[in-house]
């Protein structure tokens, strides 16, 4: 549950108390008088708005394919490289959810280095050398190594990542290691409702796609040593990565290092694939319920479309998620928690891919509200075609995802991150230059117009996770099975005929 970031406003009485409390005791003795309070100083004039400066982004391509994108920022003698790939979960082979998650995490988990094997543990040893870590991960259209070092060993870093993109051992032993890991965090989540409802929530709209598929207990068994090696083999290459380089570094610099560690990167003969674009196939049922005995709290997802992330109108849902659900103040806190306490919080997110989008909300409750909750969810996403935020609340959550954007541009890491996300969702890099703009220029009746399009009754899914003994049967307009979470991974989990 996200904490709280608010609370009951403190009268005036209560803060005189507090001041007399803290206040060091004076001694008087007879004859002087009793010292006089000095009124508290005015508050400071509010200081002039700080305009948000987005540093230009150099892109350049070098002659093999690779893309280059350079943020330079002197200061801090500091450097961010992330070479970024793009494939990530959707490229998983069917019924093996959980391919990409593992090869990502073998990436740092040994090498070739100048026709040595360099094993896991040393590849470790020769980052802290420099003074950093060497990261990788998978999400959604992407896979990504990174390390951020001080500006003298970039040179050292930027060949670290270029043996393990494009000569790592992937050794049958680290991905026994890595399947067990990726096994035991499952297993945990799988018993917090929490994530169990936004792994089915994810399911429940996207369906059998690629960016439906759920990684259980038998996808990852699945997997073996020759599915990673050909993810591998298959989406590493020059014409389909992209070199970040944010920091203490300028255009030429950083097209030097790259010329020299990935330049001789050689393009495979095979044309880069192609995975079919397939938008998201809702499943019938309005509503799932999983049992999950035992849990203490029950947790109610709901989800409705989001547009894709190159569309037109990405910001205003962006803006309006916001609306919805984006801060403490937003429309679903306000209706769960901040009118009725029947929640810690509730909160919405958006995911935009390149044949769809997702609006997921969430909020746990106690089982007894658990439905009481859910109409409350579908009330305000549905109402929001008929409720346009007024300017006061429009204005405050503008300024919260300025400000949100803001903070992300104050560290090389943020940053490089930010880069990549456009240049994956294949969105102009000018476009960060007028983010802040674009969303402040968003006006009510574009957020009403936009749910009025996307979030009706119709399209809303919704799923329940928890005890269900004490959240007790659905409306009638509810009836859906329940199911227990085995039941669930074995829907999930039938492999593939012809595999």
């Amino acid at each position: 549950m996200r904490p709280s970031r608010g609370g009951r406003c403190a009268g005036p009485a209560w803060a005189v108390a507090t001041a007399l409390a803290a206040a060091p005791a004076q001694a008087q003795s007879p004859g002087h008088d009793a010292a006089v309070a000095t009124p508290p100083e005015a508050p400071p004039d509010a200081r002039p708005v700080v305009p948000i400066v987005v540093p230009p982004v150099v892109e350049r391509r070098l002659p093999n394919g690779l893309s280059l994108a350079v943020v330079s920022r002197r200061g801090p003698p500091l450097v961010t490289l992330m070479l970024v790939v793009r494939a990530g979960p959707e490229a998983d082979p069917p019924g093996r959810a959980g391919t990409a998650e593992l090869a990502a995490a073998l990436l740092s988990k040994g090498a070739w280095r100048q026709g040595r094997p360099v094993p896991a543990l040393q590849m470790v040893r020769q980052a802290e050398a420099l003074g950093g870590a060497l990261d990788s991960g998978s999400t959604w259209q992407a896979t990504t190594l990174s390390m951020t070092v001080v500006t003298p060993q970039a040179e050292a870093a930027l060949a670290l990542l270029a043996d393990a993109a494009r000569h790592p051992m992937l050794a049958e032993d680290e991905l026994g290691r890595a399947r067990n890991q990726a096994a035991d965090a499952l297993r945990l989540s799988l018993g917090n409702p929490t994530e169990v409802a936004a792994m089915a929530l994810r399911r429940s709209y996207w369906g059998d796609t690629p960016h439906g598929a759920i990684k259980t207990p038998a996808t990852l068994r699945r997997v073996t040593r020759a599915d990673v090696q050909a993810f591998h083999a298959r989406w590493f290459r020059p014409d389909n990565a992209l070199l970040v380089a944010t920091g203490d570094l300028d255009a030429d610099q950083a097209e030097a290092l790259a010329r020299r560690w990935l330049g001789t990167w050689a393009v495979p003969p095979l044309p880069l694939p192609m995975l079919p674009s397939q938008a998201p196939r809702p499943q019938a049922r309005p509503l799932l319920r999983i049992d999950l005995p035992g849990s203490g709290q029950s947790v109610v997802a709901v989800a409705a479309p989001f547009v894709a992330a190159e569309a037109t109108d990405l910001r205003i849902g962006q803006v309006a998620n916001a609306v919805l659900g984006g801060d403490y103040s937003s429309r679903l806190n306000q209706a769960i928690r901040i009118r009725r306490g029947l929640s810690y919080g509730a909160f919405s997110r958006v995911d935009a891919q390149d044949t769809g989008g997702l609006l997921a909300a969430q909020a746990q409750t106690a089982p007894a509200t658990a439905h009481q909750v859910l109409q409350l969810m579908r009330d305000e996403v549905v109402g929001m075609a008929a409720a346009p935020p007024t300017a006061a609340e429009l204005a405050a959550r503008q300024a919260s995802l300025v400000g949100s954007f803001a903070r992300r541009l104050q560290t090389t890491g943020s940053l490089a991150g930010l880069v990549a996300s456009q240049w994956v969702q294949r969105r102009p890099m000018a476009a960060l230059t007028r983010q802040a703009d674009d969303w402040l220029s968003v006006q009510p009746e574009q957020v009403r117009a936009f749910a009025r399009t996307h979030w009706t009754s119709a399209t809303v899914r919704a799923v329940v996770v928890g005890d269900l003994q004490g959240i007790g049967e659905p409306a009638p307009g509810d009836a859906a099975p329940a199911l227990s979470v085995e039941q669930w991974l074995r829907e999930l989990s039938a492999e593939p005929k012809g595999r």
